[in-house]
């Protein structure tokens, strides 16, 4: 049973938005499985509604996704309370800000929003995934992740980053840890991000909002951002603790 529902679960994780159908053939070749695994599973999800059979064989994901999202979106502390204060930071400071989440070795944007006056968006879409990197976002939360983990992804080339050794990440994910925010400002660009953690009520960072700022050119302009993004994480975070 087990074995089926991480089966199940690896044939969800394929449907991307580069690689939106999947049929048994190709399914069963990326997952290393035979093609009567991969027809049952692909077949099984679309009973339930997971994915709709688009013909010749091919599955793309089903409309039950749209519901459960939904439903998660109303029904979830963070993400309730969270959408506010989002909004509110980016059409007060004219900022692009993101609320990302970890999930399973990859960062999950769950609600973005563009003040005016931002610039073009810059930063991952509400629903999207990504592989960590070196945003400040990430790496608030690449640095509240063991030890093990992160020196897996790092073995499996799974962290995009500048930094040339494991030793360097885990030296600045310390730094993030100790100042309790993340600053992403690359050399030449006239942008930058910073971060903070939102925890939830034991503590644990449960999530990273994340400032998107262009034309800015100077120091103090990235700790005026990232004094708001850490403001803007604390509510988040005592508006959880208050509810539960």
């Amino acid at each position: 049973m087990l074995g089926t529902l991480m089966r199940a679960g690896d044939v969800l994780d394929l449907f991307t938005v580069e690689e939106p159908e999947w049929g048994v053939t190709a399914t069963a070749r990326r997952l290393g499985i035979g093609k009567s695994l991969a027809h049952e599973a692909l077949a099984t999800l679309a009973e339930i509604g997971l994915l709709r059979r688009v013909g010749h064989g091919r599955y793309r994901l089903g409309w039950r996704t749209v519901s459960l999202a939904a439903m998660l979106l109303r029904t979830n502390a963070l993400s309730s309370h969270a959408r506010s204060v989002v909004r509110d930071l980016a059409e007060s400071h004219g900022v692009g800000v993101s609320l990302v989440a970890w999930e399973r070795g990859q960062v999950i944007c769950i609600n973005r929003h563009e003040g005016r006056g931002a610039g073009a968006p810059n930063g991952m879409a509400a629903g999207s995934t990504m592989p960590p990197d070196d945003s400040a976002a990430a790496r608030v939360l690449l640095a509240s992740r063991p030890a093990a983990e992160i020196e897996g992804l790092w073995s499996a080339g799974s962290v995009r980053t500048r930094h040339q050794s494991l030793e360097a990440l885990r030296s600045d994910l310390a730094e993030v840890a100790h100042i309790g925010w993340a600053l992403d400002n690359p050399a030449g660009v006239a942008r930058l991000s910073v971060a903070a953690p939102v925890r939830d009520i034991d503590g644990g960072v449960a999530a990273a909002i994340s400032l998107a700022a262009q034309g800015v050119g100077n120091g103090l302009d990235a700790y005026r951002h990232a004094r708001l993004a850490v403001a803007a994480a604390a509510r988040i975070s005592e508006a959880m603790r208050a509810a539960a």
